[in-house]
């Protein structure tokens, strides 16, 4: 009797202990730490070639998307002539002024630039990230504003870092009117990254990765096993320049290695050995610049 007791205890303990962490890592990463735009602004204008740089807004706004919610944005001109734009998605956690890099080589090429906070980070309001989900749409909604704003004859591409290339090729679902897509250090299907992430981040096996996106489908209105990008590029047709870090452990290389191959559309494939995540430009900007200029002369 008094081991019935005992195993009863320790399955209780276990179980208490089991939901504890699944719903732990699942709110985790559904509302991750926020880093502000003064931040980083400052952690961005601190790399070695922007330094002394300014990229002053010829135009702040907001956008409403598809639901109402309002996204802020920055139109950074560099000529009002140039019929190249380019819209620039950020990563998970961080703000559009980690888009600042991209902009400094997109503009060297002629293009102006908008740059805008993805829903819940910056100076958005505070909601639930979706991993591309919602934050497609609302590319979707950015990409019509931008028509709108500079006109439907303009030449438009869309770069997108690490998260906000995930929601950029999520986007590719709608067929969405744009001549390119630069998807950098990206995500083919979350659920594998995030496996990794709790071998990595939290010391437990990749396991409890399944049973927080199934409390997450319950708590939060989604299962992170349904943010599969990848499943949007056999019947893409969009231009993809793929970029990752070889050295990548929070998004591995070979989810763009995966992805390059899936594509049904024309796609190019770059590697840069010993760059860590969303480091590839870090790690070699005349390389970077120079993978982004063949790329978009040749598809536009």
């Amino acid at each position: 009797m008094l081991l019935v007791k005992l195993l009863l205890v320790i399955a209780i303990v276990f179980l208490g202990l089991f939901l504890f962490v699944s719903i732990g890592l699942c709110t985790y990463a559904v509302f991750p730490k926020r880093y502000s735009l003064s931040d980083t602004k400052k952690w961005e204008l601190q790399k070695p070639y922007l330094m002394g740089l300014q990229f002053p807004p010829k135009e702040v706004y907001t956008v409403k998307s598809y639901d109402g919610y309002e996204l802020h944005a920055e139109y950074i001109e560099t000529d009002a002539k140039s019929k190249k734009y380019v819209i620039i998605s950020h990563g998970y956690t961080y703000t559009r002024y980690g888009s600042y890099k991209y902009v400094y080589l997109f503009q060297k090429m002629g293009f102006n630039c908008v740059i805008y906070d993805d829903r819940g980070h910056g100076e958005n309001k505070k909601c639930r990230c979706m991993f591309g989900i919602r934050e497609s749409k609302d590319l979707l909604a950015m990409i019509e504003d931008t028509y709108k704003r500079f006109g439907y004859d303009i030449l438009l591409g869309l770069h997108g870092e690490s998260m906000g290339s995930g929601l950029s090729l999520t986007a590719l679902q709608y067929k969405p009117n744009v001549k390119f897509l630069v998807a950098d250090c990206g995500y083919g299907r979350l659920q594998e990254v995030l496996c990794g992430k709790v071998k990595e981040v939290f010391h437990l096996p990749g396991v409890f990765a399944y049973p927080a996106s199934f409390f997450c489908r319950i708590l939060y209105g989604y299962s992170f096993t349904k943010v599969n990008p990848e499943e949007y590029l056999k019947e893409n047709e969009i231009p993809i320049c793929f970029i990752h870090g070889q050295e990548d452990t929070f998004i591995p290389c070979s989810q763009s290695v995966r992805m390059h191959e899936v594509n049904k559309g024309y796609s190019e494939l770059h590697i840069f050995p010993g760059a860590e995540h969303a480091q590839s430009i870090d790690s070699d900007l005349c390389r970077y610049e120079k993978v982004l200029k063949e790329f978009v002369e040749k598809v536009l």
